[in-house]
């Protein structure tokens, strides 16, 4: 780690000028004693001081604060009530949850915790030598976790650019103990223990928001005792209380014990969806493009593509002549049951006209057991066709053309489809067939302006 820039005494001349005496008496914030040497500092502060170098406390100047969580290995994450940043200790030494601290920075440092990482106290030491740098005021002080949830981790994001190109990213939850409801983990995590990845120091795994729209890494210290040989509740969704920090530009929650990860409650979808496809362009990606969706092939290679050019994107399907027979799926995220008048309409085109002769390629289908991962297999999910829902599907426009032709007029009403009383999530699915021996596969198709919604 580069250690490039001091800070001067005329810094902290400035400092205890505007920070001694504006200290207020508060459970994060304890009036300043004779062991506070220097002037004191809020975590705001502190996070000012950076413009892009890192810099080392050369004076004494302290930091109070409580302590929200440990990693169970040598990072804490502290707070005041002006924000919360996370503190790397030279040895852990017993410092706990609920800890109230009178943190002298004099030798320490404050850093990146790696590229793209986020700002940090670093090289902290908190043992109880004769320097005393680390004083612990109380005990049990409370320390409630944000309740949000992924989405608003994700808008929360941003970045700075300081003149010499170092590149910091910035969240207000950045540093704190948050509670991120609504998520579950992935279906394909049915035969995963915890820890994850148990020969590193931490472990890094997908935690996904109800419609699989949003996600968050959770990164583990895969020492932590307690999740030594616990399943992945992949079954269920809840909430997991944990701190939030950046590695590589991506925020990351790290739990504080298996306790905090609550998944109790039956796996959720989303309660509406709007999808104009603007992005699906060129061959887009679709795990970007289109977050929560499933580009499924069930036989053959091809699968859906982007077509269009951007703002106008949209995602097609074809088979063309000399081609194998392929069979492609584009598939919503999973949708919560929770309302008796959801309902759905997209637009569709074709190119080049459909003719009455051949037969239908593209189907509207939906299931209640699909997974996301059970499309083939020795259980494959049941799927039921309600294509003939959709009266509007004809006449169809060529792909290319910008005014897509409303698939139908008047949105079709989902719980006709659904077992009576059913609670659970069910699945969208457009099925397209192509079949190398007949003129039907030179059709192309695309669907735009996907809309489900509570009438």
């Amino acid at each position: 780690m580069n250690k490039t820039k001091y800070i001067s005494l005329l810094l902290f001349a400035s400092l205890a000028i505007t920070g001694f005496f504006s200290c207020k008496k508060t459970p994060d914030m304890p009036p300043v004693t004779p062991l506070s040497y220097g002037g004191t500092l809020t975590i705001a502060q502190l996070r000012a001081l950076y413009v892009g170098n890192n810099i080392k406390f050369t004076h004494d100047v302290s930091l109070f604060a409580t302590v929200t969580m440990t990693d169970n290995y040598k990072t804490l994450y502290i707070r005041d009530n002006t924000g919360a940043i996370s503190l790397k200790q030279l040895t852990a030494h017993g410092i706990y949850e609920g800890d109230s601290l009178r943190i002298n920075l004099n030798g320490s440092w404050l850093d990146l915790s790696g590229t793209l990482g986020s700002l940090q106290i670093d090289s902290v030491d908190v043992s109880s030598s004769p320097t005393n740098k680390v004083v612990k005021l109380a005990v049990g002080k409370e320390h409630n976790p944000i309740n949000l949830n992924i989405a608003q981790l994700n808008r929360s994001q941003s970045s700075i650019t300081f003149p010499n190109t170092t590149v910091i990213p910035l969240s207000m939850y950045d540093g704190q103990l948050v509670q991120v409801n609504d998520v579950q983990f992935s279906y394909v995590d049915s035969a995963l223990y915890f820890p994850l990845v148990p020969t590193s120091v931490y472990a890094n795994h997908t935690v996904y928001d109800c419609g699989a729209v949003n996600n968050i890494s959770l990164s583990l210290y895969t020492g932590t005792a307690d999740f030594v040989n616990q399943k992945v509740p992949h079954t269920k969704s809840g909430s997991i209380i944990g701190a939030i920090s950046f590695y590589s530009g991506a925020l990351q929650l790290t739990p504080r014990s298996f306790l905090d990860v609550k998944l109790n409650q039956p796996r959720c979808g989303v309660d509406t969806l709007t999808q104009s496809f603007g992005n699906c362009i060129g061959s887009a990606n679709f795990t970007t493009a289109l977050p929560g969706w499933y580009d499924v092939a069930q036989l053959g290679n091809l699968l859906w593509v982007g077509n269009g050019s951007s703002p106008n994107g949209y995602p097609s399907a074809s088979n063309y002549l000399g081609q194998n027979r392929n069979i492609m799926w584009l598939i919503t995220p999973p949708i919560q049951n929770n309302n008796p008048t959801k309902n759905v309409n997209f637009q569709m085109e074709v190119t080049p006209y459909a003719s009455t002769t051949l037969p239908r390629q593209l189907s509207v289908m939906i299931s209640t057991d699909f997974n996301g991962y059970n499309l083939i297999g020795t259980h494959p999910a049941t799927w039921t066709e309600i294509t003939s829902a959709f009266s509007a599907l004809s006449p169809w426009l060529p792909p290319g053309n910008t005014n897509f032709n409303p698939a139908n007029s008047t949105p079709v009403m989902l719980s006709q489809f659904l077992p009576q009383g059913y609670t659970g999530t069910y699945y969208i699915g457009f099925r397209y067939i192509g079949n190398n021996t007949t003129t039907d596969s030179t059709q192309s198709f695309a669907i735009n302006n996907f809309a489900l919604l509570n009438n």
